[in-house]
């Protein structure tokens, strides 16, 4: 299992936050799975434990989104999805 530090759980958050924002213009509803996302990753910010299709949604915003994630840390996301089971 891979550490997160906080500031790379912030950086997480800021990236989706920008998404939702996007998205939120477009729609009107209910929460999304994106802010359920986010509002989890705000309470895991000393511990977060991602499950492997917790990664996968990550970086595929990640690889799509117009505001870039570090690279070593998408790097890291990329190694712990590999790993999962």
């Amino acid at each position: 299992m891979e550490m997160y530090e906080p500031e790379e759980v912030k950086e997480i958050i800021k990236m989706l936050k920008s998404i939702n924002a996007k998205i939120k213009k477009v729609k009107n509803a209910e929460p999304t799975k994106l802010e359920k996302q986010i509002r989890y990753l705000e309470q895991r910010l000393k511990f977060f434990n991602p499950t492997k299709e917790m990664l996968g949604y990550i970086i595929n915003h990640a690889e799509h989104s117009k505001l870039k994630l570090d690279p070593i840390l998408l790097e890291k996301l990329k190694s712990e999805f590999a790993n999962k089971i």
